[in-house]
């Protein structure tokens, strides 16, 4: 009697560890491309599991991922080097990116309140205005 409970029991676990395996291959093959926000590279890079992930196809991806704020916000400086592996100040970006940290996308950044306390992830065109160190806005600088 004890031994059938014990072989019903990995019955039941062994049938767990397929059905776990099949999802996770179902997953992979509907979701290959790497710039797909629903690619378990990318869902693991975000919840902080994937440090292989190529963080260019990553911050590319957060464009399409609804919630691509939560990576960033309040995060500090040295934080958002280490999750992006770099990033770039105002001075080190082309002049177009310049201009989204300016109000209404005009070139009289002087008058911003936040002038150039901003940062830009690796060399892609999101921009983090920063305050007190730490991160409190993602913006995409698409059209400036």
């Amino acid at each position: 009697m004890k031994s059938r409970r014990i072989l019903i029991g990995l019955a039941l676990i062994t049938t767990g560890v397929v059905l776990t395996l099949a999802f996770f291959r179902l997953w992979i093959a509907t979701y290959p491309e790497a710039g797909d926000p629903k690619n378990i590279a990318f869902i693991l890079w975000k919840h902080g599991l994937n440090n292989d992930m190529n963080l260019d196809i990553a911050v590319s991806t957060m464009t399409h991922d609804a919630w691509s704020e939560k990576r960033v916000i309040g995060l500090t400086r040295t934080e958002l080097n280490a999750r992006f592996g770099f990033t770039k100040t105002y001075d080190q970006v082309d002049s177009y990116l310049q201009l989204c940290d300016a109000p209404n996308g005009t070139e009289e950044t002087n008058t911003h309140p936040a002038v150039h306390d901003v940062l830009f992830l690796r060399n892609q065109d999101y921009m983090v205005r920063m305050q007190n160190g730490r991160a409190i806005d993602l913006v995409l600088c698409k059209g400036y």
